[in-house]
C-alpha cells in the first residue's frame, strides 16, 4: 500500500480555553544588541552588518522533521540569476516545498470536468528530481475561486457536485506521484491543506462554499479528499490560531467534533503570520493546545512582520533583534511543545524580503533573507529555536 511520505520525520509525522494577555495587533493570511559575535549555531555575525550573519548550519540539517518553503513552477523553471540563486538556497536549506498559488483551485479548475494540473506537475517533477517532500496547498479557499464557478447559476446540488468532482480529481491526480526514498516507494505529496480559513474571528466565514453547500461544507471536503486518497495527510489550515483565543477555541471545537464524528482529519496547520512582538505569552499555549488534539501539527506559513504599525521607515537593528527572537520563539515552542510523532514540519512563507506578500513596497522585512539572498539574523534565531534554545 502506498505510504505517506515520511522521509525526514523522526516518527511521522483542544478544546481548552486560555487567556490571551498579549493584546497585540493581529495579521491575516496572504492572498496572498547584535555585536557581530558568534551565534549559538556556530555562525559568525558580520561585524560590518548587524543585520546578517554567516550561517554554520543549513536549516534542514538542524532537525529531523521537514523544513519547507514556498515555490512556483515559474521560479523553478526560470533561468534568471535571481531564480538560480533561489533554487540554490532552496536545495541547500530545505527539504519540503509548498506551492504558493499553483496548486490552488483558481489555477487548476478551468471548468466542469476541465483541470489544468501542469503547474503542479512541474512542481512535483522538481521535487522528485531533488528529493523534496511536497505539501499540497490548498484545495479550497474563499480567496481562490475561478470566476466561472463564482458565476455558476446552477442549483446548490449541482454546485456541490462540481466541488466534490474537483476535490476528488485533484487529490487523485497528485496521489499518483511517487518517488523512491531509501529503497521505499513513498508519496511525493505527503499532505493537503483541505480548506483554509473557515473561521473569520469568532464566527464562521461567509463564503460561497458555505452559502451553496451549508455550514458543514468543511466536513464534506475532508470526506471527499479521504475517498480520493486513503493515505495522504489531511489538514485544516488557518491564521491567528496563536494570538486569538476565541478563534482558536472555535477551531479546536470544530476539529474535535470531526474526530468524534469520524470526519477524516490528520493535522492542523498553524499559519503563524506573526508580528515581531505578537503573540508572545499565548504562543506556547496555542501550540500546546493544538498538539493536545493528538493530530499532526504544521507551522505552515511562518513569517514575522516588523512594521505593522508603519512606525519605522527603514529596518532597524532593534527590530532585527526582536524579529530574530520571534523566529526563535516560534521554533523553540514547536520543538519543545509538540511531541516528535506529531511534528509534521515547519514551513517559511517566502525567501527574500522583497518576494514576500508583506513587503509593502519596501516597508517591511519579514523573512530570513534580504533582497540579495544574504542570511539575516532572523535565520540565526530560527536555528537556535530549532536547536531547543529558548529566546
Amino acid at each position: 500500500m502506498k505510504k505517506v511520505f515520511r522521509m525526514l520525520i523522526i516518527l511521522l509525522v483542544v478544546t481548552g480555553c486560555s487567556t490571551d494577555d498579549d493584546g497585540g495587533p493581529k495579521v491575516g493570511g496572504p492572498t496572498d544588541p547584535v555585536d557581530g559575535g558568534n551565534g549559538d549555531d556556530g555562525g559568525d555575525g558580520d561585524a560590518e552588518d548587524p543585520f546578517t550573519y554567516t550561517a554554520a548550519s543549513d536549516l534542514k540539517e538542524v532537525v529531523d522533521f521537514p523544513i519547507g518553503n514556498i515555490v512556483s513552477a515559474s521560479k523553478l523553471a526560470s533561468g534568471s540569476a535571481a531564480n538560480q540563486t533561489f533554487r540554490e538556497v532552496l536545495n541547500r536549506e530545505y527539504n519540503s516545498i509548498t506551492a504558493e498559488n499553483d496548486m490552488k483551485m483558481a489555477n487548476i479548475y478551468r471548468g466542469p470536468g476541465n483541470y489544468d494540473f501542469s503547474d503542479g506537475d512541474a512542481i512535483i517533477d522538481y521535487a522528485k528530481a531533488n528529493g523534496l517532500r511536497v505539501h499540497g496547498h490548498t484545495l479550497v479557499w474563499h480567496a481562490s475561486i475561478p470566476s466561472w464557478l463564482e458565476n455558476f447559476d446552477g442549483t446548490d446540488e449541482e454546485f456541490e457536485t462540481l466541488i466534490e468532482d474537483y476535490v476528488k480529481a485533484t487529490v487523485s491526480h497528485f496521489a499518483q506521484e511517487t518517488m523512491t526514498y531509501d529503497g521505499e516507494e513513498v508519496s511525493v505529496v505527503a499532505g493537503w491543506d483541505v480548506v483554509n480559513e473557515v473561521w473569520d474571528g469568532s464566527s464562521l466565514r461567509n463564503t460561497l462554499f458555505r452559502e451553496r453547500m451549508g455550514d458543514d461544507y468543511a466536513a464534506k471536503l475532508f470526506t471527499w479528499a479521504r475517498e480520493a486518497d486513503p493515505d495522504v495527510k489531511l489538514f485544516y489550515n488557518d491564521y491567528n490560531i496563536a494570538g486569538d483565543t476565541s478563534k482558536r477555541n472555535l477551531i479546536l471545537g470544530m476539529v474535535n467534533n470531526f474526530i468524534n464524528n469520524d470526519v477524516p482529519i490528520d493535522g492542523i496547520g498553524m499559519q503563524m503570520h506573526l508580528n515581531h512582538n505578537w503573540p508572545v505569552d499565548d504562543l506556547p499555549t496555542a501550540i500546546e493546545q493544538v498538539a493536545a488534539t493528538g493530530l499532526l501539527v504544521h507551522i505552515s506559513e511562518l513569517d514575522v512582520k516588523v512594521n505593522y504599525n508603519d512606525d519605522i521607515s527603514e529596518f532597524t537593528v532593534e527590530r532585527a533583534q526582536t524579529q530574530e527572537e520571534q523566529y526563535q520563539r516560534a521554533a523553540y515552542h514547536y520543538v519543545t511543545k509538540v511531541p516528535e510523532d506529531q511534528q509534521y514540519g515547519l514551513t517559511i512563507w517566502g525567501f527574500r524580503d522583497n518576494d514576500s506578500w508583506l513587503y509593502d513596497n519596501g516597508n517591511d522585512w519579514p523573512l530570513l533573507y534580504n533582497n540579495d539572498f544574504e542570511t539575516k539574523i532572523a535565520h540565526r534565531g530560527l536555528v537556535q529555536g530549532l536547536q531547543g534554545t529558548a529566546p
